[in-house]
């Protein structure tokens, strides 16, 4: 499936059209359009998000198919997102934010010289970043805020998981639990949070009207 344009090329008394490629259709959200445009500008930013969890070294026809079905996927639930956080105000990031994270990832990747060796667009990398930031800012609106996590949680991850996982480092002596009961509550704090994302998530694909082109 592919989008078209239309030109009209006019002459006195003569109308005449001619049509032009502009996209590849990959999938349609409750009629938000993703091009193959957009896959592929989401697949060359992943080399700056190394915990985005996408095929990398891409090679072999069959893993970029792999990738951008990946990413289609990615792009679907943000979609999905968007339309959320379009219900509520005052989820604005100021430029000032999104210039901090784009200083950030210039340091990581080796300077502003290697992100251009990279042929990384900073207009597009400006936009996705400030994006990122917002459903951050969404996720602690909607969702951190609420997460409560008590005292007989964390000390069941202190028993069940935290000293297990010393015990198999040969960690020893492990601290007491006092020692590391804040640690603990953030870990906790965000496995619940990623659960809660979740399943909204799944619960807005139900009721979603998605189609997918392949």
């Amino acid at each position: 499936v592919v989008l078209v344009g239309v030109l009209c090329l006019g002459w006195p008394g003569i109308s005449a059209h001619r049509t032009e490629v502009i996209d590849r259709l990959m999938a349609v959200v409750n009629r938000q359009i993703i091009t193959l445009g957009e896959v592929g500008q989401e697949l060359k930013m992943q080399v700056l998000d190394p915990t985005a969890g996408v095929l990398a070294g891409v090679s072999s026809p069959q893993q970029e198919k792999m990738s951008q079905e990946i990413v289609v996927q990615r792009l679907i639930e943000q979609a999905l997102i968007r339309e959320q956080i379009q219900q509520f105000p005052g989820l604005e990031i100021d430029d000032e934010q999104v210039e901090s994270q784009i200083a950030s990832v210039e340091k990581n990747m080796g300077g502003a010289e290697k992100l251009a060796e990279m042929k990384i667009d900073i207009g597009a990398l400006r936009d996705r970043l400030r994006w990122q930031l917002q459903v951050m800012k969404f996720i602690d609106y909607r969702f951190r805020q609420f997460v409560v996590v008590d005292t007989k949680e964390i000390e069941a991850y202190y028993q069940n998981q935290f000293l297990p996982e010393l015990q198999k480092r040969n960690a020893v002596p492990a601290p007491a639990l006092a020692d590391v009961e804040e640690r603990i509550r953030k870990i906790v704090t965000e496995e619940k949070l990623n659960t809660q994302v979740d399943e909204w998530l799944a619960s807005l694909r139900k009721d979603a009207t998605i189609e997918i082109f392949h």
